[in-house]
């Protein structure tokens, strides 16, 4: 075997060290942004609006403390997502309620509910647009979803 000498040791260091830079220079210009895909880390997400206003369908009164479950659907199916990620909110003396959430999924099942079970339950479907977005951030889309609520049969 032959042993190395110090002329070896130095043209294997010189070596590396060109490959190094070399290889460090290749990645650096790999994360150019100016490029088609711009290097970003996250997921991709989205500003949702969903308000409304829940009303008596006889009376077109306001319904007051009325539950509203938004409910985030698994994508390709009509199946929510586990009840952890449900929002509940409650309508104000007008019979109005606001949600405001980000999200990455773009569809909705909004469930309105009457607590002191006067009136029967409704639901509607969602599907969000947003738009004015740019790289992960899809932007923004705001839906209406009012509700006319029929009371329960005695």
């Amino acid at each position: 075997m032959k042993k190395k000498t110090g002329l070896d040791n130095c043209w294997l260091k010189l070596c590396n060290g060109l490959l190094s830079g070399v290889l460090a220079l290749l990645g650096y210009t790999s994360c150019d942004s100016t490029g088609d895909s711009p290097v970003e880390y996250g997921s991709p997400h989205a500003d949702y609006e969903i308000k409304g206003k829940v009303t008596d369908k006889e009376t077109r009164s306001a319904v007051e403390g009325a539950r509203v479950v938004v409910k985030p659907m698994q994508w390709n199916s009509d199946e929510t997502y586990p009840p952890q990620l449900y929002d509940t909110l409650y309508t104000d003396k007008d019979g109005a309620y606001l949600y405001r959430d980000t999200w990455m999924i773009d569809r909705f099942r909004v469930v309105c509910e009457d607590p002191s079970g006067v009136h029967k339950a409704d639901s509607t479907l969602l599907s969000m647009n947003p738009e004015g977005g740019e790289g992960w951030y899809k932007g923004s889309d705001s839906q209406e979803a009012n509700f006319e609520l029929e009371k329960q049969q005695p």
